[in-house]
């Protein structure tokens, strides 16, 4: 009984090429394969637009707060329009001397 439960390197041989040359296990890897690397969603395009994702999220959150600044900035020039007006464009009232002062 225990020499044939014993297999010779042939016949090892022949049940793994036997299980190697399965026609589904062989269109299973053909399938994978194709899924995996050629396909117009293939693992390759989902991991560049992955990336692509999350750069342009970062690159949100950088204009978003961009926006969050000029919107203080802009209520500020609204809120204090006359000093504004004076310290960037020199306008001044009829009658008025400015004298400018630089650092």
């Amino acid at each position: 009984m225990g020499s044939k439960m014993r297999l010779s390197g042939a016949t090892l041989l022949r049940r793994l090429s036997q299980v190697f040359l399965d026609k589904y296990l062989l269109a299973g890897a053909i399938f994978v394969v194709w899924v995996g690397f050629f396909d117009r969603n293939s693992m390759m395009t989902q991991l560049a637009l992955s990336k692509t994702i999350s750069e342009l999220e970062s690159e949100k959150a950088y204009l978003l707060d961009q926006i969050e600044e000029t919107n203080n900035k802009k209520s500020n020039v609204v809120r204090n329009q006359e000093k504004f007006a004076r310290e960037k464009f020199y306008m001044k009232k009829p009658g008025e001397q400015v004298y400018i002062l630089e650092q």
